[in-house]
């Protein structure tokens, strides 16, 4: 996550006691440690026990937000999840609000890790939540992106049965999730670390990570798979009836900098994409089907 908006991609790391951990990017594949967190308040932002930090822009204001979860006490319960907006007009140095949405409510959980991911391609942003027992949930986002609601979750299933690294696979539990397209065919896949040091890979199909197929595009979206990047990416569209599609590629001042038009089907289509003669920053990518625009954000770093 390039959390400074430098153009380096960042790190923010949990620990097993108290802190945050924040390291800008030094662009070479080495980092500098930055410090802890604090609010705006003055505090410092901490938890007793297993911090578990995700970065992402909860309220679509484009800046980027903390949520922090963890444990005060070192117990199977007292657990928080907590989502820190940055109050700050400055995309350079986040500052994060004293005052939190808190999602504990949600899941409560021993040794909870999170991360925000639009899992089921509906066009808002979802939590994904691995657990300390080896489960690996699905909480829908059942409001808008620019203001997420969770009403419960789900378990995560793969055609060998529940996705649960301590039971169904076997790896010591403790789910830590991460959700990417790591085949790089526009479809979200799953990698499952766990408490044995294995690393599972669970890959997507049928067009999401949960659910849906060819034929289950309810309105026209696209969503980035593979920012940041060196230079390949994908541009991976729903299309909710045969239409032709325009992509363009824009860069900070405005300009179109690479276009890419075709007609498709409806269903879910991937479009290999190449940034690799953009210079390093920041882009938008902006597609039209039917009238619909969608755009979405694209990274491209050294």
């Amino acid at each position: 996550m390039d959390f400074n908006d430098d153009g380096i991609l960042d790190l923010v790391a949990g620990e097993r006691y108290d802190h945050f951990n924040f390291y800008t990017g030094n662009g070479d594949g080495t980092f500098t440690f930055l410090g802890y967190p604090w609010d705006d308040g003055g505090s410092p932002i901490e938890r007793g026990y297993n911090t578990s930090p995700w970065l992402t822009d909860w309220n679509e204001d484009g800046y980027i937000d903390f949520v922090a979860g963890g444990h005060n006490t070192e117990t199977t319960s007292a657990g928080i999840l907590e989502v820190h907006l940055n109050t700050s007009d400055d995309h350079t140095s986040p500052v994060w609000s004293a005052s939190t949405i808190d999602l504990t409510p949600l899941c409560n959980l021993w040794r909870l890790t999170q991360e925000t991911f639009d899992l089921d391609g509906d066009g808002d942003k979802d939590l994904i939540l691995g657990y300390e027992m080896g489960n690996v949930w699905f909480a829908e986002n059942v409001g808008t992106n620019d203001d997420p609601q969770f009403s419960g979750y789900v378990q995560l299933n793969c055609d060998g049965g529940p996705i649960n690294v301590y039971t169904t696979y076997s790896g010591g539990g403790r789910a830590r999730e991460h959700v990417t397209d790591l085949n790089g065919d526009g479809i979200p896949d799953l990698l499952v670390g766990c408490s044995n040091g294995w690393v599972y890979y669970f890959e997507g199909y049928n067009g999401t990570g949960v659910s849906g197929g060819a034929e289950g595009a309810e309105e026209f979206d696209l969503r980035i798979c593979g920012t940041p990047t060196r230079g390949s990416f994908t541009a991976s569209l729903a299309l909710p009836a045969a239409s032709a599609v325009s992509i363009e590629v824009i860069d900070a001042s405005g300009r179109v900098v690479q276009t890419f038009r075709r007609s498709f089907a409806a269903g879910f289509e991937s479009v290999p994409m190449d940034a690799s003669d953009l210079p390093a920053g920041m882009y938008m990518v902006r597609a039209e089907a039917g009238g619909v625009i969608r755009t979405a954000k694209l990274i491209r770093i050294d």
